[in-house]
Protein backbone atom coordinates (compact mmCIF):
# COMPACT_ATOMS: atom_id res chain seq x y z
CA UNK A 1 0.00 0.00 0.00
CA UNK A 2 1.24 3.46 -0.83
CA UNK A 3 2.37 5.46 2.18
CA UNK A 4 3.02 2.42 4.40
CA UNK A 5 6.57 1.32 5.27
CA UNK A 6 7.27 -1.55 7.70
CA UNK A 7 9.98 -0.72 10.27
CA UNK A 8 10.12 -3.59 12.79
CA UNK A 9 8.14 -6.50 14.17
CA UNK A 10 8.73 -8.19 17.54
CA UNK A 11 7.10 -11.40 18.80
CA UNK A 12 5.79 -10.82 22.34
CA UNK A 13 4.04 -14.15 22.99
CA UNK A 14 3.67 -17.53 21.29
CA UNK A 15 1.11 -20.18 22.19
CA UNK A 16 -2.24 -21.18 20.71
CA UNK A 17 -2.14 -17.68 19.27
CA UNK A 18 0.79 -15.32 18.91
CA UNK A 19 1.08 -11.66 19.79
CA UNK A 20 3.49 -9.33 18.04
CA UNK A 21 4.19 -5.61 18.13
CA UNK A 22 4.71 -3.97 14.74
CA UNK A 23 6.22 -0.58 14.03
CA UNK A 24 5.53 1.03 10.69
CA UNK A 25 5.42 4.36 8.99
CA UNK A 26 1.99 5.46 7.75
CA UNK A 27 2.06 8.58 5.61
CA UNK A 28 5.18 9.71 7.48
CA UNK A 29 3.75 9.04 10.98
CA UNK A 30 5.36 6.37 13.20
CA UNK A 31 2.75 3.81 14.33
CA UNK A 32 3.02 0.95 16.84
CA UNK A 33 0.36 -1.73 16.74
CA UNK A 34 -0.15 -4.98 18.69
CA UNK A 35 -1.30 -7.76 16.38
CA UNK A 36 -2.88 -11.10 17.33
CA UNK A 37 -1.69 -13.79 14.94
CA UNK A 38 -4.55 -16.27 14.74
CA UNK A 39 -5.10 -19.23 12.44
CA UNK A 40 -7.57 -18.69 9.65
CA UNK A 41 -10.97 -20.24 10.31
CA UNK A 42 -14.14 -21.56 8.75
CA UNK A 43 -17.82 -21.04 9.38
CA UNK A 44 -20.69 -23.10 8.00
CA UNK A 45 -24.27 -22.05 7.22
CA UNK A 46 -25.85 -25.53 7.34
CA UNK A 47 -29.26 -25.46 5.64
CA UNK A 48 -31.93 -28.14 5.48
CA UNK A 49 -35.60 -27.69 4.61
CA UNK A 50 -35.68 -23.95 5.26
CA UNK A 51 -33.94 -24.37 8.61
CA UNK A 52 -30.40 -23.52 9.64
CA UNK A 53 -28.48 -25.65 12.09
CA UNK A 54 -26.89 -23.49 14.75
CA UNK A 55 -25.05 -24.26 17.96
CA UNK A 56 -25.10 -22.77 21.42
CA UNK A 57 -21.98 -22.75 23.50
CA UNK A 58 -20.52 -20.94 26.47
CA UNK A 59 -17.97 -18.30 25.44
CA UNK A 60 -15.83 -17.30 28.40
CA UNK A 61 -14.67 -13.99 26.93
CA UNK A 62 -18.29 -12.79 26.70
CA UNK A 63 -19.35 -14.54 29.91
CA UNK A 64 -22.43 -15.98 28.21
CA UNK A 65 -23.84 -18.72 26.03
CA UNK A 66 -23.98 -17.56 22.40
CA UNK A 67 -25.99 -18.79 19.43
CA UNK A 68 -23.61 -19.33 16.49
CA UNK A 69 -23.03 -21.04 13.17
CA UNK A 70 -20.73 -24.08 13.41
CA UNK A 71 -17.17 -22.82 13.06
CA UNK A 72 -13.56 -23.39 13.99
CA UNK A 73 -9.89 -22.99 13.23
CA UNK A 74 -8.21 -24.35 10.12
CA UNK A 75 -5.65 -26.83 11.40
CA UNK A 76 -2.12 -26.96 10.01
CA UNK A 77 -2.13 -28.78 6.66
CA UNK A 78 -5.90 -28.41 6.13
CA UNK A 79 -7.60 -26.54 3.33
CA UNK A 80 -10.59 -24.38 4.28
CA UNK A 81 -12.93 -26.98 2.74
CA UNK A 82 -11.33 -29.82 4.73
CA UNK A 83 -11.66 -27.78 7.93
CA UNK A 84 -15.33 -27.07 7.16
CA UNK A 85 -16.02 -30.80 6.66
CA UNK A 86 -14.28 -31.61 9.97
CA UNK A 87 -15.98 -28.83 11.95
CA UNK A 88 -19.41 -29.73 10.60
CA UNK A 89 -18.91 -33.36 11.63
CA UNK A 90 -17.53 -32.47 15.07
CA UNK A 91 -19.96 -29.74 16.04
CA UNK A 92 -23.28 -30.80 14.50
CA UNK A 93 -22.80 -34.36 13.22
CA UNK A 94 -23.60 -33.70 9.56
CA UNK A 95 -21.91 -33.95 6.19
CA UNK A 96 -23.11 -32.36 2.99
CA UNK A 97 -22.37 -30.41 -0.14
CA UNK A 98 -20.23 -27.35 0.59
CA UNK A 99 -20.20 -24.17 -1.49
CA UNK A 100 -18.14 -21.08 -0.64
CA UNK A 101 -20.25 -18.10 0.43
CA UNK A 102 -17.78 -15.38 1.46
CA UNK A 103 -14.60 -14.75 3.37
CA UNK A 104 -13.80 -11.86 5.68
CA UNK A 105 -11.45 -10.71 8.42
CA UNK A 106 -13.13 -11.08 11.79
CA UNK A 107 -11.31 -8.23 13.55
CA UNK A 108 -8.85 -6.59 11.14
CA UNK A 109 -7.98 -3.84 13.60
CA UNK A 110 -5.92 -6.27 15.68
CA UNK A 111 -6.14 -9.85 14.32
CA UNK A 112 -4.88 -11.70 11.23
CA UNK A 113 -7.76 -14.24 11.28
CA UNK A 114 -9.50 -14.66 7.92
CA UNK A 115 -12.74 -16.66 8.01
CA UNK A 116 -13.92 -18.72 5.05
CA UNK A 117 -17.70 -19.22 5.16
CA UNK A 118 -19.41 -22.10 3.37
CA UNK A 119 -23.03 -23.03 2.78
CA UNK A 120 -23.77 -26.70 3.45
CA UNK A 121 -26.75 -28.33 1.74
CA UNK A 122 -27.88 -31.91 1.04
CA UNK A 123 -27.13 -32.65 4.68
CA UNK A 124 -26.71 -36.23 5.89
CA UNK A 125 -26.65 -37.14 9.57
CA UNK A 126 -23.38 -38.80 10.59
CA UNK A 127 -21.77 -39.70 13.89
CA UNK A 128 -20.82 -36.52 15.71
CA UNK A 129 -17.10 -36.17 16.27
CA UNK A 130 -15.33 -35.41 19.54
CA UNK A 131 -15.63 -31.88 20.92
CA UNK A 132 -12.68 -29.82 22.10
CA UNK A 133 -12.17 -29.54 25.87
CA UNK A 134 -13.56 -26.01 25.98
CA UNK A 135 -16.70 -26.82 23.96
CA UNK A 136 -20.12 -27.59 25.45
CA UNK A 137 -22.06 -27.38 22.21
CA UNK A 138 -25.81 -27.88 21.91
CA UNK A 139 -27.46 -28.08 18.50
CA UNK A 140 -30.37 -25.74 17.74
CA UNK A 141 -32.36 -25.78 14.48
CA UNK A 142 -34.49 -22.82 13.47
CA UNK A 143 -36.15 -21.34 10.43
CA UNK A 144 -33.86 -19.03 8.46
CA UNK A 145 -36.26 -16.08 8.76
CA UNK A 146 -36.36 -16.50 12.56
CA UNK A 147 -32.54 -16.60 12.70
CA UNK A 148 -32.33 -13.45 10.55
CA UNK A 149 -34.79 -11.67 12.87
CA UNK A 150 -32.61 -12.65 15.84
CA UNK A 151 -29.59 -11.18 14.03
CA UNK A 152 -31.36 -7.90 13.32
CA UNK A 153 -32.81 -7.60 16.83
CA UNK A 154 -29.43 -8.14 18.45
CA UNK A 155 -30.44 -11.40 20.09
CA UNK A 156 -27.70 -13.17 18.10
CA UNK A 157 -24.56 -11.34 19.24
CA UNK A 158 -21.84 -13.33 17.46
CA UNK A 159 -20.53 -11.26 14.53
CA UNK A 160 -19.57 -14.19 12.28
CA UNK A 161 -23.06 -15.62 12.68
CA UNK A 162 -24.78 -12.32 11.98
CA UNK A 163 -22.65 -11.69 8.88
CA UNK A 164 -22.98 -15.25 7.57
CA UNK A 165 -26.74 -15.53 8.04
CA UNK A 166 -27.42 -12.09 6.54
CA UNK A 167 -25.12 -12.81 3.58
CA UNK A 168 -26.77 -16.19 2.99
CA UNK A 169 -30.24 -14.67 3.28
CA UNK A 170 -29.32 -12.10 0.60
CA UNK A 171 -27.77 -14.72 -1.71
CA UNK A 172 -30.97 -16.74 -2.10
Amino acid sequence: MRGVRPIASKRIYSGGIALRKDRFSLDGRMIEKEIVEHSDSVGIVAVSGGEVILVTQYRHTSGRVLLEIPAGKIEKGETPRQAAVREMAEEIGYSGKLEPLMKWYLAPGYSTELMHVFVATRLRKIERGPLDDDENIRIKKMKLDAAVRKCLSGEIKDSKTVAALLAYNQSD
